[in-house]
Order: C-alpha cells, then structure tokens, then sequence
C-alpha cells in the first residue's frame, strides 16, 4: 500500500524501477529530504532549548511524574513530526524518527526514551496498518528507545560525547535495516527499500543525532560552568570564615558573621543557621518574618535525621519557611563531627531558576568544609586538654621523686645539726611554696633557679665538701619556662654523675640567644650509658631515670619532638642542655636574687 501524500513531503513514485541509475537517484532525494528533516529539528531543538519550563526539566537528575509525562510528550511529538516529514519509498518512509525517540532517552533518561519510542511506534503502524514495513519499524522504533534507555547513563557520564552518540545511533539504524528485512514482506522487496535508504538512514541520521544533542549539551555545560564557579566560592568563603571556623564556638554571633560572608559572595537571596533544636541565625531581607529561638523547619528535621542534603519548595502552612517558600527554594545540608550532625545549613535560592544543582552542590561543599573545620578545631581542643592532663601527670610524677630525695637528706640532720635540718625545711617549704602558686606551668627564670638553689641547698648539705657547685648566669635575662624542669637535670648530674667520683662537680651555665636561652648542666661524672642516650631520645628507657624521662616528655610536649634534652656524653663527664624559647609577649623583671655566678 501507498501512502497518501500528506503523510510526507515528496514519494518517489516516479522512479519506481529496478534499475541502477534510478535507485541512486531515490537514494540522492532520501539524503536531500533526511537532510533537510535533520535542519528542521535543529531548529526545533533550538527554539525547545530556549523554553524555561523544558530546559528546567531536563537539567534534573530525578523527574516527578508530571515532569516525565511533558518530556516524552515533547519527545513523542518530535518522533511523530519526523514520521509525518519523512519521504515516501515504496510504500516505506525513510525519516528521521530516530532522532527524536533516542535523543529523549540520552537528555530526560531511560523513562523518556521508552516512552517516546512507544508514541512513535504506535502512531508509525497505525497510520499504515497494512503497509509492508509499518510493523517492522514499529517494532525498530521500540527497540531503539530501548537502547538510548541502556545507554542512556552510560553517554550522560561521558557528557554527550559526539563519537558515542553517532556510534550508539548507527548501531541502532543498522539494527532497523535488520528488523526490516526479517519482517518486511516481500523478501524482495524489504532488500530493495534497505539497498535505497540504509546509507542516508544510518549515516545522516547519526549525524543529526549528534547536531541535535549538542543543542541541548549546551544548557549543561552552562550548568557545569555554574557548579564550578560555586565551588571556587566554597574555597573563598571558606578561606574568609576560617578565623570564625577555627575557634569552634558555633553560636549565633560567630554564625551571623558566617552569614555575612556568604550572602556577601555567593548572592544567595538568605541564609540560617540552626542547631539540633532551634533556629540561631537568620540572615536576609526575604526572611524578616522568621525570629531567632523558633522550632526547627521540617526541612532542618529532615536533614539532621538523614543526614543528608535535602531540598525544600513546599512545606505545609503550619511550618515556619511557609511563605519564605512561595518565592524562594531552600536547599539544607547537614553540619557534622565526628560522624554525628550537630547543626544545619540552610540556603535560600530563586524558585524559578532552570536548576537548584549549582546550589545543592554549593550548600554540600560549605557544610563539608564548615563541618571538616569545626572538627579539626574540637580535636585540637581535646589534644589540647590531653596534652594539659599528660603534663599535670608528668609533673605529679616528679614532685614526690624530689620530696623522697629531700626529706632523706634532712632526715639525716635530724639529730646531729637540728639547726642546719630546720634551715634545709624552710629551704624545702620556700620551694614548695613556688611550685603551689605556678598556676599555668611556666615559671621565670629566676623563679626555676629558686627551686634550683633550694635543691643545691639540700644536696650541698648531704655531700658537703664532695660536691662542688659553680653556676655561671647573667643577671637581666627575661624569659618565661616550664617550671621544674631545670631541677631533675641537675639532680641527675649530681646523683648519676658527679657523685660517682670521690670529687664532684657540677656547673649551671647559662647563655642568652637571639631567640633563645641555653642552659648546660655539666658534671665530672663517668658519663651516661649510650643505650640510655638512646632510650631517652626515642622514649624505649625504663623508669630508672625518671626525672630525665618526665624532663624530655614535657619538652617535647611543649617546644616539640625536635626540642628535648640535648646529650652530650664521655666517660669524662656529661653535658646535658636544653634551648628555651623567649617569650617575647611577657617581658619579665629581675628578681632581687643572689648572683648566680661561680658559686662554689
């Protein structure tokens, strides 16, 4: 059966025949009319490009189901419009239909590319229920839907690739010259209309596949260029923010100046801020009506249960972003430590924009970047306290090692020198006295020099003549350091060193620095085994040298791993040092002290 001709634009009646010369002159009109139709939904796609409602559609991941009805209503009509447009070959149509049936697949998803192959098959078989290939390309016209519905994920990954689009559309145009040729009859007669339309039909229609994506690949691209100007506002805003960030404190004023920041660059319409109970900052003209303290909005319920990114444009009345949301889009992402959300983000944009992703990924990003610092600066408070506690221990630890040594030796002047037991008491309740009132850990050094000569005091009298003691310091030196630090070094220099001779000898040497204060205490001893050395820098000593232990630990604690105790040893005796830091914020003044120099 013929066609009417309304059913196309020109048949090829005329040149019905067998011969060579007349198949390649149907074939020269089917690639002029394919052509033609393939200029014709360009223009079309165009024009559809350009229509908010369709380029709103398109760009979302998820459709609702009104939104799938218009997307392959609008893929349906052009697959028809293709049919009706095509041109008349024995009783067959060569056109463009698969352009419009598999182009819904790639742009609206699998959805859409079903059910436009679906109008277009139906409506191709009953315009010509018994024309010799109306059930042949019906049936092709539903297997190429469902190809741009398996490929579908696959080209939108690969962002539309010109190469992938041809290659899947020729495929599925030879695959229609298959089914013609299985269910067309006549044998004879299906070779001949395939022999005429194969290569305008699989080589043109491959090619307007690819002129008619890239049309609508633009609105894409627009939205890709849009995400990637949001993120390079995520890193400023957050470069902005980090003083705010860093301090941890997540209350409304530091959140209102957050707000700032980021209505300042990004030109959201507004912002909010809540915690797990309540609203804590609002900020922007268009939210006037919403006060501070109020119930969460079911949208900040939603994220902090999900814990998840969740979008809003309509809530019900009784919710407090009701009448924000007649004009406006709110996009919530959750703030989160340690796995667990503490907060939420909310940001408004414009309801009638083409897409919300550049704002979906632009209220993400912030969360997970506020989120990200908020964490870090709770961690380094806790490190912080961690390191207080390990230092209050580490103190602890050496306060009843000396009180052991000190109340032996005084105990031995109990009865022979009572006098001289009293005056090394009062030594030892002044050095107490001191370490009471260090309230923050770090004394003067002066005052570290005190608790020093208290101890002298108190081993001078044990070992009278044995020990020899020579400190060399300068009088006006300002700097603030860890207080019983300088103690248990001496104390070791004097018990494991100096001591171990008949005649012993310490000497305190302190040198001011640039930066920096050297104190060296050096004694005659016989020196310090090199596998303590070792233990000592790498922590692996057992509790022997407790006081050179708990010295190197708060060092590291406190100047860092690089800053411990600097061994120098022979077998003709031992130099220990430390370097201490000035503190240049807390200039000190001399004390009324004795000279510390050459004191023997």
């Amino acid at each position: 059966m013929e066609f009417p001709a309304f059913f196309y634009c020109r048949n090829i009646k005329r040149y019905q025949g067998s011969g060579i010369p007349v198949m390649r002159r149907m074939c020269v009109e089917v690639i002029k009319s394919i052509v033609l139709n393939i200029g014709l939904l360009v223009i079309l796609a165009q024009i559809l490009a350009r229509v908010k409602l369709v380029k709103k559609y398109i760009v979302r991941e998820k459709h609702k189901t009104k939104e799938y009805i218009i997307l392959i209503a609008i893929f349906g009509i052009i697959s028809v419009i293709s049919t009706y447009t095509g041109y008349g070959v024995n009783g067959a149509i060569a056109n463009t239909r698969v352009i419009g049936v598999m182009a819904g697949g790639f742009i609206g998803g699998p959805i859409v590319g079903i059910g436009a192959a679906i109008i277009g098959s139906i409506h191709r078989y009953i315009i010509d229920i018994n024309g010799f290939t109306a059930f042949a390309c019906a049936i092709s016209t539903l297997a190429e839907g469902i190809i741009s519905a398996v490929t579908a994920k696959y080209v939108k990954k690969n962002k539309y690739k010109s190469s992938d689009l041809f290659a899947i559309t020729f495929f599925a145009e030879l695959l229609q010259m298959i089914i013609i040729l299985i269910f067309a009859k006549p044998y004879q007669e299906a070779v001949t209309l395939v022999r005429v339309i194969a290569v305008p039909m699989v080589f043109f229609n491959s090619m307007g596949m690819v002129l008619f994506v890239s049309v609508f690949n633009h609105i894409f691209k627009e939205m890709e260029y849009e995400v990637g100007s949001k993120v390079n506002l995520i890193f400023e805003i957050t470069k902005k923010c980090l003083p705010l960030l860093q301090s941890g404190i997540y209350n409304k004023e530091n959140c209102s100046k957050i707000s700032d920041v980021i209505l300042e660059y990004s030109k959201d319409l507004a912002v909010i801020f809540t915690d797990k109970e309540n609203i804590i900052c609002v900020k922007g003209k268009t939210l006037n009506c919403i006060g501070l303290n109020r119930f969460l909005p079911g949208l900040a319920n939603e994220v902090l249960t999900k814990k998840k990114v969740c979008i809003a444009e309509q809530v019900p009345e009784e919710d407090v972003l009701y009448k924000s949301l007649e004009k406006m889009v709110a996009i919530g992402a959750p703030l989160m430590k340690y796995g667990q959300p503490f907060g939420c983000l909310i940001i408004f944009a414009n309801k009638f924009k083409i897409s919300y992703h550049s704002e979906v990924q632009f209220a993400e990003g912030l969360s997970k970047l506020f989120s990200v610092q908020f964490e870090l600066s709770e961690m380094e408070k806790q490190q912080a306290l961690l390191q207080k506690a390990e230092f209050k221990a580490l103190q602890t630890q050496i306060n009843p090692h000396f009180i052991f040594n000190s109340l032996n030796t005084i105990s031995a002047f109990c009865r022979e020198k009572p006098d001289k037991a009293r005056e090394l008491l009062i030594a030892l309740a002044t050095y107490f006295r001191n370490s009471i009132q260090t309230k923050d850990g770090f004394v003067s050094i002066y005052d570290e020099m005190d608790y020093v000569m208290a101890y002298l005091q108190l081993e001078k009298a044990r070992f009278d003549e044995r020990l020899n003691i020579i400190i060399d310091m300068p009088e006006d030196i300002d700097c603030k350091m860890p207080c019983l630090i300088l103690q248990p070094i001496v104390e070791n220099a004097i018990k494991h060193g100096a001591m171990k001779k008949k005649q012993g000898e310490v000497k305190i040497t302190i040198k001011e620095a640039d930066k920096a204060i050297k104190i060296s205490v050096m004694d005659n001893g016989l020196g310090i085994p090199q596998n303590v050395v070792h233990g000592l820098k790498y922590n692996t000593i057992d509790n022997g040298r407790i006081g050179l232990i708990n010295v190197q630990k708060r060092l590291c604690y406190i100047y860092g791993e690089n800053n411990g105790l600097d061994i120098d040893t022979s077998t003709n005796g031992t130099i220990v040092s430390i370097t201490i830091p000035k503190d240049i914020s807390n200039k000190l003044e001399p004390k009324n002290l004795p000279a510390y120099k050459n004191v023997v």
